[in-house]
């Protein structure tokens, strides 16, 4: 099978690498559940970017060094991608030189290949015209290019007629009602996927799996040649480059964005958003990160 998703991600880590802390990615990944699922090791000294909750005051005390729990896994993880999969991801992101469905894929296929360097299982869910589509996890490269390759082939292959609004609670759903697992969940969708989605779902898969949302940020629709997917036209010249209606929709994205975030935070559901591909490795770190801490509280 041809890797080419696999490919250009690990080209991506491997550029990053090269300019920045060569591990912060890999360590970002790993330390996301330190002293949760995993027993005690041993002491070490404190090092640049460990959780504090980790630092052992009294053995610290007696050696007049800094010390923190080191811990090891007890078991490996199932990381599963649940995917919004509709016509609109073939729009652009808010770069306006990616499309979402690209910057999806490759943020996706970031975390699991991270997520297979360590060892972990990786799934990953979609609808197709209300047809589920569900890649049970498994632990190799492979997997991960079958399910992306499988996402974008697909994509394409979506009719007029399938409930769009739907697709990602129906994946929901799925994973509630047939997968017994403890997993990572990772969302990807868009803001009106972040909007539609069924809290209740959420909310019912929060109390025994971790959940992490991705929403990729679309286009401005008043800012430049705006296409509209469920008329198949472009937009009226009229409405393009005007102020108040571009400063509207930034008011109304923003409140949606917010009032998700507030929402899910109740459960300890991190939610980030992502707009270029240049973002994909900072905005995966900062989202880990979050969720370190949250679910240390």
């Amino acid at each position: 099978m041809k890797t080419k998703h696999i490919n250009k991600i690990k080209g991506n880590i491997t550029i990053y690498s090269k300019s920045k802390a060569g591990n912060i990615l890999d360590g970002s990944y790993r330390a996301i559940y330190k002293g949760r699922s995993q027993n005690f090791d041993e002491l070490r000294e404190y090092n640049l970017g460990d959780n504090v909750r980790d630092i052992d005051w009294k053995a610290s005390a007696r050696s007049n060094s800094v010390l923190v729990k080191q811990y090891i896994a007890e078991k490996k993880h199932n990381v599963l991608f649940i995917i919004d999969n509709k016509l609109s991801m073939n729009a652009h992101a808010k770069d306006k030189k990616t499309l979402k469905k690209d910057l999806l894929l490759d943020t996706a296929g970031t975390i699991a290949y991270l997520a297979y360097k360590n060892g972990d299982y990786t799934g990953c869910i979609y609808t197709l015209n209300d047809e589920i589509k569900y890649f049970p996890f498994k632990q190799n490269m492979y997997n991960i290019e079958y399910y992306l390759t499988s996402y974008e082939e697909n994509l394409n292959k979506i009719n007029n007629n399938s409930s769009e609004e739907t697709g990602l609670n129906k994946s929901l759903d799925y994973i509630l009602n047939n997968v017994n697992k403890s997993m990572i969940i990772f969302i990807l969708t868009d803001l009106s996927g972040l909007e539609g989605m069924d809290n209740e779902l959420v909310k019912s898969l929060s109390y025994r799996n971790d959940i992490m949302i991705i929403n990729v940020e679309d286009a401005n629709l008043y800012d430049d040649n705006s296409y509209d997917f469920d008329q198949n036209k472009y937009f009226s010249a009229l409405f393009l480059k005007n102020k108040k209606l571009l400063e509207i929709e930034n008011q109304e994205k923003k409140q949606i964005y917010d009032n998700c975030f507030n929402e899910y935070l109740k459960y300890r559901i991190t939610l980030t958003s992502i707009g270029d591909k240049d973002e994909i490795i900072p905005v995966i770190i900062e989202l880990l990160e979050r969720h370190r801490y949250a679910i240390s509280n």
